[in-house]
């Protein structure tokens, strides 16, 4: 084994010799073989120009291997697929091999008899060489992963079972054999048809049987190995494995793989995300060349979460140039650096300017600047303040972001005749209880308000999302703090839900809708059903490898606490203030034309709540807010719900700080 591992080591160049030398003495063996199965006795003839037409044959047996890849094929990875391109290059061998013999007309001595070559040699030929070339090659395959795993096969390393027979769990048992510290004990499978069938030499089991499988086959960890699952079959699968204590990895998804952060063959922990990912919704890409190629774009907020993904998303559709402006230096440096780094990735003649602009939004002289002077077209509006409980104690730097920054920019744009502008917002919008929800309604009266203004030339959009996963301060992120140190995790309320989209699908969410936007009209991704908070705080301490405390399990590692619901929060959230939804030209996006204000009665009405804002007035604020948002029934200071219970009356909590 050392010296098959020496010879592995060589440089590739050496190797290549090394096999060419092979194939000659294989090519010569193959010969010798034909003339002696077909005349019954070992022989092999020994006139010179058949030895000489012979050679040639060889010499084209080894242009035909090299032409066909044969040599470039590494050793330890070889499968069936190199079979064809072995045969062709062993028929071609062989054909060479009879048009020479029959060209010169030459004869062989046999038993005392001059005659010619038998025509069918050619054709053994061609089957010996084949045979010889592929079993050689086979062998020195399975020599190389022997040589590499020091021989300890499938009984040494940890155990480890592959959770789905599909096309992704084929491929990884094949890069299994060669790591010496794990070996393969199983496939699991829900598709009772393949249970007791091997798969690339492996039994494939029952979920049912993990059990036992951990015992006698020391299975450690699975692979799940489920990339196109649907979001049920995944989560009944994770259920089962981390019942067991089983460590548990799994495939990266399609998304993914698109998105650059893995690769197909990466292996990675499994994440909150494989618990809350729906069946994919795929975007179009043609709408979203449609928003970007060849446009010059401004990003604000580009350095947060939704921001910066925007921006990477919009470098990759070949903008004309993009624009990030950002008031936090250090965000707006980082995902600078990092968006030149992907541009010296691209061709020179593909790459798209990129600048960097810092300053407030709510700077209008800065603003319009800003527009002028890079002749921007698409503004994606992704700047916002989103902490709920925060901004319930900061109404007004609240309000003057999310509402006044909206203001400045929407009516730079109107003004300066952009092609798109398309503001990112909230389900938090719909009937607010919040200051947060309501600033953000506003926001789209602002947007909705201008659309549909005579003369306006801007595509204006909204874009309402739910939850994002890890996006900065989300629950997800809390969770995780909070399991790290040992809990206790806080929910607020038991039956407390909420919609949950990827940072990924977000963004693309956000490119689609601003090619179909037209008149201020609301977009929203199709997410699925609304996960309890309660089960997944459940679901990320048991990937944690730990198990939660609670009446029916008082050894548990970390506990749950209910601790209410905290100012402006509601149970459950809404994506739409009517139920006059409409379809889009993507099926997973739907649209609505929600009611807004007059733009005169709206411009009066945001001039008194920017003096309440200006005299830090927090109860003016709130009722300048209840009355803008009156029309969709919301209420900050409603407390009559059972659900908001715990909502301080809104003068009690303005008094409080005044």
């Amino acid at each position: 084994m050392q010296t098959v591992r020496k010879i592995s080591l060589r440089s590739r160049a050496q190797k290549r010799m090394i096999l060419m030398a092979f194939d000659l003495v294989a090519m010569a063996l193959a010969l010798w073989a034909a003339f002696s199965v077909r005349l019954g006795i070992l022989y092999f003839p020994a006139e010179p120009v058949v030895l000489g037409a012979a050679f040639l044959s060889f010499l084209v047996g080894i242009f035909a291997l090299w032409r066909l890849h044969v040599y470039h094929l590494v050793l330890r990875y070889f499968d069936m697929r190199a079979t064809g391109r072995i045969f062709a290059a062993a028929a071609l061998a062989a054909v060479a091999w009879v048009v020479l013999i029959y060209l010169t007309q030459e004869q062989i001595t046999f038993s005392g008899i001059e005659m010619m070559v038998p025509r069918s040699v050619g054709i053994i030929y061609c089957g010996f060489l084949f045979l010889i070339l592929f079993l050689g090659r086979y062998a020195m395959h399975l020599s190389l992963a022997a040589a590499w795993t020091d021989g300890t096969g499938e009984k040494g390393g940890r155990g480890i079972a592959i959770y789905g027979v599909n096309p992704a769990g084929i491929s990884l048992a094949q890069s299994l054999r060669l790591k010496g510290d794990l070996h393969l004990a199983a496939f699991i499978e829900d598709d009772t048809a393949l249970h007791g069938q091997l798969i690339a030499g492996v039994p494939v089991y029952s979920p049912k049987a993990l059990p036992e499988l951990a015992r006698s086959r020391r299975v450690e960890e699975v692979l799940l190995a489920m990339p196109k699952a649907s979001r049920s079959q995944r989560l009944s699968a994770i259920s089962r494995l981390t019942e067991l204590n089983l460590a548990v990895k799994t495939v990266p998804a399609p998304e993914e793989i698109m998105s650059g952060r893995y690769t197909i063959s990466d292996l990675r922990p499994i994440d909150v995300g494989d618990l809350l990912r729906r069946n994919t919704v795929e975007p179009l890409s043609g709408l979203i060349r449609q928003a970007v190629a060849g446009r010059t774009i401004l990003v604000t907020g580009a350095g947060g979460s939704i921001g910066s993904e925007i921006c990477r998303q919009v470098l990759r559709a070949q903008p004309r140039k993009l624009v990030l402006f950002d008031h936090s230096e250090f965000a707006l440096y980082s995902i600078e650096q990092e968006l030149l780094e992907a541009l010296e990735q691209l061709p020179a003649d593909e790459r798209p300017e990129l600048a960097a602009e810092m300053g407030s939004m709510l700077n209008d002289p800065l603003v319009r600047r800003v527009i002028a002077d890079h002749g921007i077209d698409t503004i994606y509006h992704a700047a916002a303040y989103k902490h709920v409980p925060l901004l319930e104690q900061n109404e007004p730097v609240g309000v003057e972001n999310n509402v006044f920054g909206t203001w400045v920019l929407a009516k730079a744009a109107f003004d300066a005749r952009l092609t798109r502008f398309t503001m990112i917002s909230t389900d938090k919008a719909v009937r607010p209880k919040s200051v947060m929800g309501a600033s953000k309604r506003v926001a789209e009266l602002i947007i909705q308000g201008l659309a549909e203004q005579d003369g306006c030339a801007t595509r204006f959009g909204i874009v309402r999302f739910g939850n994002v996963l890890d996006s900065s301060g989300s629950v997800v992120q809390r969770f995780r703090e909070q399991i790290k140190a040992g809990g206790p995790v806080t929910v607020t309320h038991k039956d407390i839900t909420r919609f949950f989209m990827s940072i990924p699908e977000a963004t693309q969410l956000v490119l689609q809708a601003s090619a179909m936007a037209e008149k201020g009209e609301v977009f929203v991704l199709d997410m699925g059903e609304p996960v309890k908070i309660a089960d997944l705080a459940r679901n990320m301490i048991a990937l944690s490898g730990m198990s939660v405390r609670d009446e029916k399990n008082p050894t548990g590692d970390i506990a749950i606490e209910y601790v209410g619901l905290r100012p402006g929060e509601k149970l459950y959230e809404e994506l739409f203030v009517g139920e006059d939804t409409q379809p889009t030209a993507h099926p997973g996006i739907q649209m609505a034309r929600e009611g807004s204000l007059p733009f005169d009665a709206l411009e009066r009405h945001i001039d008194m709540l920017r003096d309440a804002v200006h005299r830090l007035d927090c109860a003016a604020v709130r009722d300048k807010l209840n009355e803008l948002i009156a029309p969709d029934r919301g209420q900050l200071s409603a407390v009559g719900a059972e659900e908001e219970s715990n909502v301080v009356p809104l003068d009690a909590r303005s008094a409080s700080r005044q």
